[in-house]
């Protein structure tokens, strides 16, 4: 740690800000209302922005959090966020009517997202200096998100059943949890920071060799948000859209959409408590399973209809993707100088909320371009880029050893 805390102190400021989550994690409670918001409202566009266009806004503010986290209050940013997607989560459904919904839900899953995300995590980022704890303690935060993420969707189901406006009442939550990041969270800009602590260990924080070099680590960043988006796109399709997938099988209704959606984020949870164990011994190879599991599971998704088989595929697509998001957000924050830490982690966010808006447009293109009558037909494209992105991920990896490798030997020399 880069502060002085107490333990007791630290576990309640770790707990708040796993719990904002509930911000990130918001739209798990959307997904099993997506049925009823179709029914409700005439106007598949009008819905559509529904469900991912707060990514899209989200974008914009991701980036812009980022850079003032950087620059100013990182605990003003945080409250401010939170505070903005309680009273609009809250209030989301107030009104029957479309374009108030949409509105609220650009404000709580768009706006308050992008400053919250970045906030939280870049707080991380300053308080866990050594990138092998701050590894760990990222991959807890993406843990804790998993496991809000399957609460959520779980009792958005199950109030979904009667109606999607009951969905929202899920959003209470939100109140004590603004109270934690008031009372916990610290302020940085006031707190001791054990500077002496981070001269002793020269090794702490980003990586020298990487981060010295501000447009070699903008340049490395801007080829991980690359990766991170096409793999962002084939799984979001899934993800936003497996109302449609049991819609479209027939294996259950609101309640049975709820449960596989919380059973992805068990396996993201999994994998975000070993993801610091996983990384330390991996490192840049980390990446390379996720792209096979979520092939091998899509290519199960489609060539059987069986909802206990749907289940396994959710929960290993959730452990490959929890992976993947753990991953890319410490990489982020290694390549680039710590000047830009936030600036990094608002970026991987930002690359993630385009990727969500566009996956439902990529899924109906490519139904009209496959002629596939449903989302099911597509899974075997979904499949193929997967696997694709695995073998070049690997063959990225080995080039990178053998380069590592050669310059080790030209050191020595």
């Amino acid at each position: 740690m880069n502060i002085e805390i107490s333990k007791q102190r630290a576990f309640l400021f770790l707990a708040a800000i796993f719990l904002t989550n509930v911000c990130t994690m918001a739209d798990m409670v959307i997904i099993p209302a997506v049925g009823g918001l179709f029914e409700a409202f005439d106007n598949a566009t009008m819905v559509n922005l529904i469900i991912t266009g707060p990514a899209l806004v989200g974008v914009i503010f991701c980036i812009l959090g980022g850079r003032l986290a950087d620059k100013f209050n990182k605990k003003f940013l945080l409250v401010f966020g939170f505070s903005l997607f309680t009273a609009t989560s809250i209030l989301g459904a107030s009104f029957d009517n479309v374009w108030y919904v949409l509105i609220l839900r650009l404000f709580s899953g768009g706006i308050s997202w992008g400053f919250t995300s970045s906030a939280a995590l870049a707080i991380v980022a300053e308080v866990y200096i050594d990138e092998t704890r701050r590894g760990t303690v990222m991959g807890w935060y993406n843990a804790a998100m998993a496991a809000i993420g399957a609460a959520l969707s779980i009792v958005g189901g199950l109030l979904a059943v009667n109606s999607w406006q009951q969905a929202f009442n899920t959003y209470w939550i939100s109140l004590p949890i603004l109270l934690m990041v008031i009372l916990f969270v610290p302020n940085l800009n006031k707190v001791k920071k054990l500077e002496t602590a981070v001269a002793a260990d020269p090794t702490a924080g980003s990586m020298s060799t990487s981060g010295s070099d501000a447009k070699k680590g903008i340049r490395k960043l801007i080829s991980l948000l690359s990766a991170f988006f096409m793999l962002g796109i084939i799984y979001y399709i899934i993800y936003y859209q497996i109302a449609l997938y049991v819609q479209a099988t027939g294996i259950g209704n609101e309640a049975v959409i709820g449960t596989l959606s919380s059973l992805g984020t068990v396996g993201s949870c999994i994998i975000g408590l070993c993801f610091g164990i996983i990384f330390g011994k991996l490192q840049r190879a980390t990446i390379i399973p996720t792209y096979f599991v979520i092939g091998l599971t899509f290519l199960a998704l489609y060539l059987s209809t069986d909802v206990y088989v749907s289940a396994i595929c959710c929960i290993l697509m959730g452990a490959a993707w929890g992976n993947a998001y753990s991953y890319y957000y410490v990489r982020a924050t290694i390549v680039v100088p710590p000047q830009l830490t936030a600036t990094a982690i608002g970026a991987v966010s930002a690359t993630s909320g385009v990727a969500i808006f566009l996956s439902t447009f990529v899924a109906s293109n490519l139904q009209t371009l496959l002629g596939a009558t449903s989302i099911v037909g597509i899974l075997p494209f979904l499949s193929g880029a997967a696997f694709a992105g695995g073998l070049l991920s690997l063959g990225l990896t080995i080039k990178d050893r053998k380069a590592e490798t050669a310059l080790q030997v030209q050191e020595q020399e």
